[in-house]
């Protein structure tokens, strides 16, 4: 993989993460009647940033992200969010051993990664927190590797997808505009890019009505046509820095 299309991969990665994670929002929560114990801190918000951080060329940053998944993997070794950051930082370090040119290398964090990212699914398969990180990365990732690797990583983002949607389905529409819009585009991306024009445009229909007045919508449409689209979408650009 040439150094320029491995940092195309990494940056892809990044920004559609980024967009994913935004459509984890749970509903807002009723007024307390009475104090309530503090929840623990979201896994994911310790080391979402640093991670994000560490794609955008921080390696101290992606050091850190990755240190906290292992700490809590020592104390618990299933530990489905910590392992599938864990096989996120993996894919993240072979871009940069493919970029080096240590191919050899390369598999193996890839190869790695996607292992532990499977097996976070298998242990909570109803889980958003796990579920939109794999299918944020497979879904990023399908578009730069061999056409036999594609179709698998597509498919099985697209799933997670779907089993968020269907987590989600009781609260869908009090989600924000952009979590709702994140999700539909998502999949609308994810049939056409296996050619289910059926269900593109099924979803790109829904996404007409469950989030209407999204700057997605347009790009959208040319998805749910078969065609290709190019550039960054609207949220891409205010997420880049």
């Amino acid at each position: 993989m040439p150094p320029a299309r491995a940092y195309a991969w990494g940056m892809r990665i990044l920004l559609l993460a980024t967009l994913a994670a935004c459509a984890t929002s749970q509903p807002p929560p009723p007024a307390p009647v009475a104090a309530a114990p503090a929840k623990p801190e979201r896994f994911d918000f310790k080391v979402r940033q640093d991670f994000f951080d560490g794609m955008r060329g921080d390696a101290a940053a992606l050091d850190r992200a990755q240190k906290v998944c292992e700490e809590t993997l020592a104390k618990n070794p299933n530990h489905p969010e910590a392992l599938v950051w864990h096989g996120a930082a993996l894919t993240a370090r072979s871009r940069d051993a493919f970029a080096k040119g240590d191919r050899e290398k390369g598999i193996e964090l890839y190869q790695k990664g996607i292992g532990e990212m499977d097996h976070a699914v298998e242990l909570a398969p109803t889980s958003v927190g796990v579920r939109i990180p794999r299918g944020a990365i497979y879904l990023a990732m399908a578009h730069f590797v061999p056409e036999s690797e594609q179709t698998k990583l597509v498919k099985e983002g697209l799933s997670d997808y779907e089993a968020t949607l269907a987590a989600q389905a009781s609260y869908f529409k009090t989600l924000t505009l952009h979590s709702r819009e994140q999700l539909l585009y998502g999949l609308t991306d994810g049939y056409a890019m296996l050619g289910d024009t059926d269900k593109a445009r099924a979803t790109y229909e829904r996404m007409q009505k469950e989030a209407a007045g999204s700057e997605l919508l347009p790009r959208a449409a040319e998805r749910a046509a078969g065609h290709q689209v190019a550039g960054n979408t609207p949220c891409e650009q205010c997420h880049s820095r």
